[in-house]
């Protein structure tokens, strides 16, 4: 994997307009997929061996060798590259229980998977297939349909490694699905959805075409600061909340966060800042700052630069 691989985002819930998806719906032209909460991961297949990469390129075949074996009993075609999501699911995906295993060393994180049961990778795109670029060329639905053909053709059934679940619904009625069984959401596509990538480090602009929609107001955002506890200055009691502006590009307050257990407060104080938080909140105002806000989590798997906001807010300009 060259060590400037980025590959585009969906756009972000608030960042489009849902009558967008609709005319997709109307026109016949929308694939709905189901959104998985875990971490990206790259599959690099050269001459039938198998590679697995984080989002942020970080080798982790030893602590996925489970994927690896089955992605290499495949025998998929050399210079073939897929794109999925590493999930722990046990009826509802657990984005924490994949945190923890990948950010462990090889040999903890395969006894913590003997434990409580082996992460799954969800295979949702290709970018090369048999060294010929599918992303940025191919349509989503012709990527799609090497996908499940991939697995179709496949002699061996494999238990960790499956094709992203497709919703054969209308949008209403999957997203009804979605809140029903707890899912962190959809990704909509456009049949004919052409998506790209970069290699010199930078995030590709988000493209129209490729939509995300969750039941529930999230994002992740930047912590460059931390308030100390007034009786314990060795424990958090808020954090102070950032994103980047898409028009300015600057940073800008997004307001604090302090919902934390006691044992929390003490972790996050041992950190190196800045990181990345994922909250989730009810409604956003016109300043940008959030209401009702709860922590859901560290996500050492996304950088600061990925945590843009969805639309310009007036607390930035």
């Amino acid at each position: 994997m060259p060590k400037g691989f980025v590959l585009a985002k969906p756009l972000q819930q608030g960042a489009f307009d849902e009558s967008e998806i609709y005319k997709l719906e109307k026109e016949d032209n929308l694939i709905i997929t189901r959104k998985r909460d875990g971490w990206k991961i790259f599959a690099v297949v050269f001459k039938r061996k198998v590679k697995l990469y984080t989002d942020g390129l970080r080798d982790v075949t030893e602590t996925l060798q489970h994927i690896k074996k089955e992605i290499e009993a495949m025998q998929l075609p050399s210079k073939t590259i897929l794109v999925g999501e590493a999930v722990f699911d046990d009826g509802t995906d657990h984005l924490g229980v994949v945190g923890s295993t990948l950010n462990s060393n090889p040999e903890k994180a395969i006894e913590l998977q003997r434990t409580r049961g082996f992460l799954r990778l969800i295979i949702f795109d290709m970018v090369f297939d048999d060294g010929e670029q599918c992303v940025g060329i191919k349509s989503y639905e012709y990527r799609l349909d090497l996908i499940i053909n991939m697995f179709m053709i496949s002699e061996n059934n494999p238990e960790y490694v499956q094709p992203i679940e497709i919703i054969p619904t209308s949008y209403d009625e999957a997203k009804k699905v979605a809140v029903a069984h707890k899912w962190e959401g959809l990704v909509c596509y456009a049949r004919n959805f052409i998506s790209s990538f970069r290699l010199d480090g930078k995030n590709p602009q988000r493209i129209s075409g490729c939509y995300k929609w969750k039941p529930i107001c999230e994002d992740d955002f930047i912590v460059r600061k931390w308030i100390p506890s007034e009786n314990d200055p060795t424990s958090v009691k808020e954090l102070l909340l950032l994103q980047i502006d898409p028009t300015t590009k600057k940073e800008f307050d997004c307001g604090k966060l302090g919902t934390f257990s006691n044992a929390m407060r003490k972790e996050l104080a041992l950190f190196i800042y800045p990181i990345v938080v994922q909250v989730k909140f009810e409604v956003r105002n016109a300043s940008g700052k959030l209401r009702n806000k709860v922590f859901m989590g560290i996500r050492t798997d996304k950088k600061v630069r990925d945590c843009l906001a969805p639309k310009s807010f007036s607390e930035a300009t």
